[in-house]
């Protein structure tokens, strides 16, 4: 299983904000990198590799596919125009939803779940992120808790005050929660889960 952190490249540039009608934020938009903004795409090759583990899609095709269909338009990247691009390149379907029983479903059924974390809200500290996130849910554990891969995991992430004791970290990679915390995580998002399988 394919794991990719945003962090590690820092100096790989990823263009975003490339509709926003003010220009400062349009050039501040083009200094902006995989490490700052790329979370959607670094997504998007770990449901590629969870769902067609030789289809070799990579960063910079990540990232192209990203300025093709043109999700960078944003504060990051647009999963409403990604995931369909998405699905057209690799031969994949997706569902969106706010449901957490879908999201169960489709891990039961092989598939991969991309989840958009909302951050802090009125009455909640985001526990994935202070601010809009993308994560994967690769699989649900016998205990019923789900395992997450994070592209913006770094070390001491889970151990801030209302975060910690809500996520394991096992094996260094994996992230194991509560269905309970990614609800309140997007609650804030509509839709909160983009649901990926083969076609």
């Amino acid at each position: 299983m394919k794991y990719i952190n945003q962090i590690d490249y820092p100096h790989w540039l990823y263009v975003i904000q490339t509709e926003n009608p003010d220009e400062t934020i349009r050039e501040r938009g083009k200094t902006r990198t995989v490490r700052t903004s790329a979370c959607g795409p670094c997504s998007a090759i770990i449901v590629a590799d969870r769902l067609l583990p030789n289809c070799n899609f990579d960063l910079k095709a990540a990232i192209d596919l990203a300025y093709e269909s043109r999700s960078n338009h944003c504060a990051g990247t647009d999963y409403g125009r990604y995931a369909p691009a998405l699905c057209e390149k690799l031969g994949l379907r997706f569902e969106a939803t706010n449901d957490p029983e879908a999201v169960r479903c489709c891990l039961r059924t092989g598939g991969a779940v991309v989840v958009y974390i909302g951050g802090d809200y009125e009455g909640h500290a985001g526990v994935f992120s202070t601010s809009g996130h993308y994560v994967v849910a690769v699989s649900e554990e016998p205990d019923g808790r789900i395992a997450i891969l994070d592209p913006g995991y770094k070390a001491g992430k889970f151990d801030k005050e209302g975060r910690l004791g809500r996520v394991e970290v096992k094996n260094n990679v994996l992230r194991l929660c509560d269905m309970q915390v990614l609800v309140e995580d997007t609650a804030n998002r509509d839709p909160g889960f983009y649901l990926f399988w083969r076609a």
